[in-house]
């Protein structure tokens, strides 16, 4: 199958030496056409990858100065005639894009030989212009997928953020609100509160592994398991169980993870704070970093430990108890927090952020500017926060 046109386009003027040319390529059984304006050739050619152009040497100095040759290469498989006496330009002409050069006295061999390569040219250029709009094609319909993708991500996004409480709540001297800032548009990290039977609330904390869209679809499932439980309290009004809350609720989700088989596990910490009598209970699943309790400009880590939730089975977790002073902050936060400081060593890390957090605990924006002067809006890893506080 040859890939080139039949019809052999000369640009410039006929010439008595080009008699044995012609002969030549009439042999062949090609047909002949002879422009001289470039506006002719574009209404010659419908297929420009397989058609070949042959500039007359009258024509060829001109070309080169004026560049049109260049651009017509581009296009054309290009081919300039020569006289033997010129034979020492053919390389100027390679180098602006001919494809082959003939001369005036050509042999039907060399003729024969010359199409070889010009068809294996056309060949390479038809076989280039196929697959870059198959890359084109490709593009759009990668395109159309990332945009039907972000408008999914954008929706969930919304799905997520309706999930979430309404931020401050404030109930008598306490007050508790958060911040998710995510690396993608949809985070693995979630927050819950609830206050019930104007007595208690019930908080969680939560940093699902990984990032985006799996991530964000085991915080909607945490979000069914732990609103089923509370709701239950509160309609059986069951206040021997939240007396006793958050015990047995990690236990509890871990189960049902793990019975889902999703590949997925987080860290948590969740609480109860009983407001008449200012005791507050929780328990921390490997959360890092632990609970931070700010007392008088002072922060200091609460004691709390245990497993992340979703890999062991029959895990335990304790819970903690202490008496919140009068005038206090509780701060959570997901390990993504401490892509915000620069110290290298995690313990120093965790140190620097006791220091900054000490006098900057009124607001989560008080959080975030003590954090740093430019909170980041893309972050690497999901940025969370959680602070409830009393008499502030």
């Amino acid at each position: 199958m040859s890939h080139i046109s039949n019809r052999v386009i000369f640009f410039g003027h006929k010439t008595k030496s080009l008699h044995s040319l012609q002969a030549g390529l009439e042999l062949l059984g090609r047909q002949l056409f002879f422009v001289t304006e470039r506006e002719e050739i574009k209404n010659l050619c419908t297929d420009s990858p397989r058609q070949i152009i042959v500039f007359l040497e009258d024509h060829s100095n001109e070309l080169i100065k004026s560049k049109n040759m260049l651009s017509l290469s581009e296009e054309f498989l290009c081919v300039v005639v020569l006289s033997r006496h010129w034979k020492g330009d053919a390389a100027s002409y390679f180098k602006i894009g001919a494809v082959d050069v003939w001369f005036e006295d050509i042999s039907n061999i060399e003729l024969e030989m010359s199409f070889a390569r010009l068809d294996s040219e056309a060949k390479t250029r038809i076989q280039a212009e196929e697959h870059q709009h198959e890359l084109q094609r490709v593009n759009t319909d990668l395109q159309k997928s990332m945009d039907m993708l972000k408008n999914d991500q954008v929706a969930g996004v919304e799905v997520q953020k309706s999930l979430m409480p309404n931020s401050p709540l404030v109930f008598g001297d306490y007050e508790i609100s958060h911040s998710v800032n995510p690396s993608l548009y949809l985070s693995g990290d979630f927050v819950g509160y609830n206050f019930i039977l104007d007595r208690f609330l019930l908080f969680y904390f939560v940093d699902v592994s990984g990032h985006g869209s799996s991530s964000a679809f085991v915080t909607i499932f945490l979000r069914f398991m732990v609103g089923r439980v509370i709701r239950r309290h509160e309609i059986e009004k069951d206040l021997e169980a939240l007396n006793l809350a958050p015990d047995g609720l990690l236990e509890h989700l871990n189960k049902e993870l793990l019975v889902m088989g999703l590949g997925k596990h987080f860290t948590i910490v969740a609480g109860c704070l009983d407001v008449e009598t200012n005791v507050l209970r929780y328990v921390v699943g490997a959360q890092m970093p632990r609970p931070i309790l700010i007392v008088s400009g002072n922060a200091h880590y609460l004691p709390g430990e245990g497993k992340p939730v979703g890999i062991f089975d029959n895990a335990k977790w304790q819970v903690e108890e202490l008496a919140l002073p009068d005038r206090c902050a509780l701060v959570l936060m997901s390990d993504g927090v401490f892509e915000l400081i620069a110290d290298k060593d995690l313990i120093d890390k965790e140190n620097t952020l006791l220091s900054f957090l000490g006098d900057n605990s009124e607001s989560i924006e008080a959080l975030k500017k003590a954090l740093s002067p430019n909170f980041r809006g893309d972050p690497q890893d999901d940025v969370s926060m959680l602070l409830l506080t009393r008499g502030m």
